[in-house]
């Protein structure tokens, strides 16, 4: 059973996930704080909410698809760690031709995503 801190946190990752699949940058951009930082392992990769738009804007334009799984998931309070394989495709039939396993650690502030640090 989850604390309502827990399920706000959630359903805001949730919601960030859905966006990225569907390639909606208003939609995804909205799910994140404005001094939004981004971090591969303990470098910081960028940090602002107008950053976030102009790389993943970019990312979304130029795939014909794009979709992102959680394939485990840990929650506790206003942090969850997913186990995620996200697939892409360059190629107008959608065919993958990019696939990774990542695992991505959201920290939520006021049920927007605050931090997410990137690993693998």
């Amino acid at each position: 059973m989850h604390t309502e801190i827990e399920q706000a946190t959630i359903a805001i990752v949730d919601r960030q996930l859905d966006a990225y699949n569907n390639q909606d940058i208003d939609a995804f951009a909205a799910t994140y704080s404005d001094d939004v930082e981004i971090y591969q392992g303990q470098n910081i990769v960028f940090r602002g909410k107008q950053a976030l738009v102009e790389r993943y804007g970019k990312k979304f334009e130029s795939l014909s698809y794009l979709n992102a799984t959680s394939m485990t998931r840990m929650v506790q309070g206003c942090f969850l760690v997913d186990h995620e394989l996200a697939e892409s495709s360059t190629q107008p039939n959608k065919e993958i031709d990019y696939s990774v396993k990542v695992i991505a650690a959201y920290e939520v502030e006021n049920d927007l995503i605050k931090r997410v640090t990137f690993m693998g």
